[in-house]
């Protein structure tokens, strides 16, 4: 997705006033991901607030990263030393390198900046919980909180169930941006619960494995098949295979696919309870959206989801594919004529 497209995107959920509590932006390879997360802070920040001395202010303190409501988490090398092991402690060296850049930031300039060695960065869970503290205590404006995870990719596992937390029950006006290389790298439940901006969106084409509209095509053959279950045994049979299809699949694209379906579900949703301005999917195929989403309501949205994300933590786990989609079949079934 061009950089205008997503800024329109962006434009578009502010201008909803329905702004989501946790968004993902893909780097493009170019490094703007952090500074149109900036610019999407402003947008937010600045349709909140209706004195110009405040709005002024608030450009100010974001152009300088230090306005008092933003906070953006980064890796940091580990070390023994508990105050060393916090992102907060080299804030002022990794922001120093992020304004020199002009918002152009890389994991390598971040690694010659801070010079650690062989040490490989990570953001680890104390970082986490030094953000939550600070979720905890009123907030300096009346305004927006932004909390911006630069490389969430780099957390490690249990920062990650810990986010995971904090993301569920965010607190009001509260704004989590998860800045990724690989948004395949990040927890899968995190995804399923962010709204996906810019070139890890739905509509992206993977390099060197399996296309998006095949993972569409796969999506409508078992959505279809679970539809007619129930009046058509052939359709049954036609699960099975489906089932079989899916188990033949690598690995890496049977989550990629696991993933989108994630993605695809709560798009649906979105556009079943009319919140248009942030449903983003365009079909390539000859899948029905429009029908389709109709029947993604409140009473079954979390259990699909859930379904593929106990698929992508099994196939990571190497159960075998095939029974990992034949549960995913039936249970999908099940919950569409349940739901």
């Amino acid at each position: 997705m061009e950089i205008k497209k997503i800024s329109d995107e962006l434009e578009r959920i502010v201008e909803s006033k329905r702004i989501p509590n946790a968004l993902i932006f893909e780097t493009d390879g170019l490094n703007s991901e952090l500074e149109m997360s900036l610019e999407f802070a402003k947008k937010l920040l600045l349709s909140n607030e209706q004195n110009p001395v405040n709005q002024n202010r608030i450009v100010k303190d974001l152009h300088s990263l230090s306005y008092p409501d933003l906070h953006i988490v980064f890796p940091i090398p580990i070390s023994n030393n508990k105050k060393k092991d916090l992102y907060d402690y080299h804030y002022k060296t990794w922001s120093e390198m992020a304004l020199k850049n002009n918002m152009r930031v890389s994991l390598s300039k971040w690694k010659e900046t801070i010079s650690y060695g062989n040490k490989q960065p990570i953001i680890n869970i104390d970082s986490v919980r030094s953000v939550i503290k600070k979720l905890a205590v009123s907030s300096f404006h009346s305004n927006f909180r932004i909390i911006i995870f630069w490389m969430a990719d780099k957390m490690n596992e249990e920062a990650s169930n810990m986010l995971l937390k904090t993301i569920e029950e965010p607190g009001h006006e509260t704004v989590f941006i998860l800045l990724t290389e690989d948004m395949r790298k990040l927890l899968p439940t995190i995804v399923s619960r962010c709204q996906v901006i810019g070139s890890g969106g739905i509509n992206k084409k993977r390099t060197g494995a399996l296309e998006n509209n095949e993972f569409e095509a796969l999506f409508s053959d078992l959505m279809r098949n679970a539809f007619q279950a129930n009046k058509n045994s052939k359709s049954l049979a036609q699960l099975i295979n489906w089932s079989r299809i899916v188990g033949k699949m690598d690995k890496q694209d049977a989550q990629g696919f696991f993933k989108f379906s994630i993605e695809l579900l709560r798009q649906a949703y979105l556009k079943n309870i009319e919140i248009e301005e942030l449903v983003s999917f365009k079909p390539t195929t000859e899948f029905n959206f429009d029908a389709f989403s109709k029947f993604i309501t409140k009473n079954n949205i979390e259990e699909l989801s859930s379904g593929f994300e106990s698929a992508i933590y099994e196939s990571s786990r190497n159960v075998k594919l095939s029974m990992i989609a034949t549960d995913i079949a039936f249970k999908t079934t099940k919950l569409i004529h349940g739901g």
